[in-house]
């Protein structure tokens, strides 16, 4: 076990050293900080908390009302005005923001003029004033009727069959499994070029045979993909607080964004998927970068086996149109496009019971057997040392 924790703690520090990853790890938060940044320098820039005034010639608002509205101290405050002309006047003059004149028969004729002199109201303002104007239209009814009246329609669809539910605040449900289809493919992506680069570059520096005098080839695959993991892992981590920050700090400016709630069953089942679909491709990566004598034959060959975990992203349209196909079954239980087609169609409904257990135990049992074969690949490719290793050595290799 000591063996695994040193070579983890080597490549994991190699890895977190490197530029391009310290340059990643850190230009995404701060590109996102600074895209928070902006969308908050906006709304600050849109809002205004001048009163708004309003004409009621329908006769059928009470501006005391505005009280009863919840946390009505945080609102922007809203003047009644007796006439057109004297709202007006008070508009020209700077003392409210904008102005509506309701007509005689409203609600009848919901056709409502506003004033404004050259802005627009901003969101706040616009929902302010529409809290007070439906406070009043239902003032007269029974209590029971006012509460879900001014609540306003929420609809939620449940599924059946796996309980999910999903409703118009759940649009962090559809937009979450892109982004992290997103980073499993840059991730993904990483992981196989650093860890073929190494294998191809240790093996003809012949570093590898003064290791292999302290530890199994085993050892040394394992040690290295946990090394990577926890790099990912690490530069993942670092993402995740800085949404989480960038959110606490936005939240109160950007409307959109309050109400939103994390997806915890999404990201627990795919953290329970990225794990093994990280070291199946880092399995392939170690027994590709052990046949070949060097690292552009490597790539050559990576190239080829890597778009076997990206098909998911080429049938895209395919998903959309019919998350339950049977190509799209399909692609759910095959373990290099498992993750990213499950991760995908979570977004778009419901994934059978059944397929996620099917698709998860065959992931798992691929990465057993992969890094097993890739550690008898290895050993193989150590004994020979300047040759590439053909087919019928890789399957010599793999029969033991």
């Amino acid at each position: 076990m000591l063996n695994y924790w040193l070579v983890m703690r080597h490549e994991y520090r190699r890895m977190v050293a490197r530029r391009a990853f310290l340059l990643t790890t850190l230009a995404i938060p701060l590109g996102f900080s600074l895209l928070i940044g902006l969308v908050i320098a906006v709304e600050l820039a849109r809002e205004n908390k001048q009163p708004i005034g309003y004409v009621d010639n329908a006769h059928i608002l009470d501006e005391s009302l505005q009280a009863t509205v919840s946390d009505a101290e945080k609102r922007i405050h809203i003047t009644a005005f007796p006439d057109e002309a004297s709202a007006l006047d008070a508009l020209r003059s700077g003392q409210v923001q904008a102005v509506f004149v309701f007509p005689p028969d409203y609600p009848g004729n919901r056709v409502v003029d506003l004033y404004y002199e050259r802005q627009a109201p901003g969101n706040s303002a616009w929902g302010d004033f529409d809290d007070f104007v439906r406070v009043n239209l239902v003032r007269n009814m029974p209590a029971n009727y006012q509460t879900r009246l001014l609540d306003g329609p929420h609809m939620i669809v449940e599924d059946t069959v796996s309980g999910r539910q999903f409703s118009e605040q759940g649009v962090v449900n559809i937009i979450l499994p892109i982004v992290g289809s997103i980073f499993f493919f840059v991730a993904t992506m990483t992981a196989s070029g650093y860890m073929l680069r190494v294998v191809a570059d240790e093996k003809e520096n012949r570093t590898m045979e003064i290791m292999l005098t302290s530890i199994t080839p085993r050892q040394l695959i394992g040690g290295k993909a946990l090394g990577l993991l926890a790099a990912a892992l690490t530069q993942l981590g670092i993402y995740l607080i800085t949404v989480i920050i960038a959110l606490k700090v936005a939240t109160p400016y950007v409307p959109e964004l309050q109400g939103v709630q994390v997806p915890w069953a999404y990201l627990g089942v795919m953290g329970l998927f990225f794990f093994p679909a990280y070291g199946l491709i880092s399995a392939i990566m170690v027994a590709i970068g052990s046949a070949v004598t060097e690292f552009q034959q490597g790539q050559q060959i990576a190239g080829l086996l890597n778009f076997l975990f990206i098909i998911p992203m080429l049938v895209l349209p395919a998903l959309l149109q019919s998350p339950n196909s049977p190509l799209v079954t399909f692609l759910s239980l095959f373990p290099t496009s498992a993750f990213l087609t499950i991760s995908l169609r979570w977004g778009l409904g419901t994934v059978p019971v059944w397929q996620l257990v099917a698709s998860w135990i065959i992931l798992v049992g691929t990465t057993i057997v992969m890094i097993a074969a890739a550690a008898r690949v290895f050993r193989a490719g150590m004994l020979h040392y300047g040759q590439p290793l053909n087919l019928r050595s890789v399957m010599a290799a793999l029969r033991g």
